[in-house]
């Protein structure tokens, strides 16, 4: 059964692809919500911007942790496929990694998960678009899952 995944991991990677390779790259606002409250996110997000296999890099600070002192960040690190919907307009879900980490008042610690979501890329233009995006977190053993939700204005290269 493994060695079936890998060939399909290696066809899928080796495979020729005959469409221009596009990131979109996006500063996003939202916010992450856990318990029942929520805090204001702000990131920053490279991800394919065409129906194509890739990674999804989102790199988020908390200015409510900021105001309080702390230094307090999240790191998803996934892989995606985009699925088009339409003209313009991609579906990326996606899975991966997470790290929380944080500092602060003479401490510092971090905790790795895991995450899963969706996005969606409304180009707007060849080199500009919008983008949207929800992720649900789980972080170490705890009980908790934590959500995001953000809005961000990408540029494509």
């Amino acid at each position: 059964m493994h060695w079936r995944l890998l060939l399909l991991v290696a066809a899928l990677t080796l495979a020729p692809n005959r469409a221009r390779a596009q990131t979109a790259y996006s500063i996003d606002f939202g916010a992450l919500t856990a318990f029942s409250d929520a805090t204001i996110l702000i990131g920053f997000r490279g991800a394919p911007a065409t129906a194509q296999a890739g990674a999804d890099i989102f790199v988020a600070t908390f200015p409510d942790a900021l105001v309080q002192g702390f230094f307090l960040f999240l790191l998803d690190a996934d892989v995606t496929y985009g699925a088009r919907l339409g003209e313009g307009v991609t579906l990326f879900p996606r899975a991966g990694a997470s790290v929380l980490a944080g500092a602060g008042d003479g401490s510092a610690g971090g905790v790795f998960g895991y995450n899963v979501g969706l996005g969606l890329l409304a180009q707007m233009s060849p080199k500009l678009g919008m983008r949207i995006d929800y992720a649900h977190h789980r972080f170490g053993e705890s009980d908790g899952a934590f959500s995001t939700i953000s809005v961000g204005i990408a540029w494509i290269r």
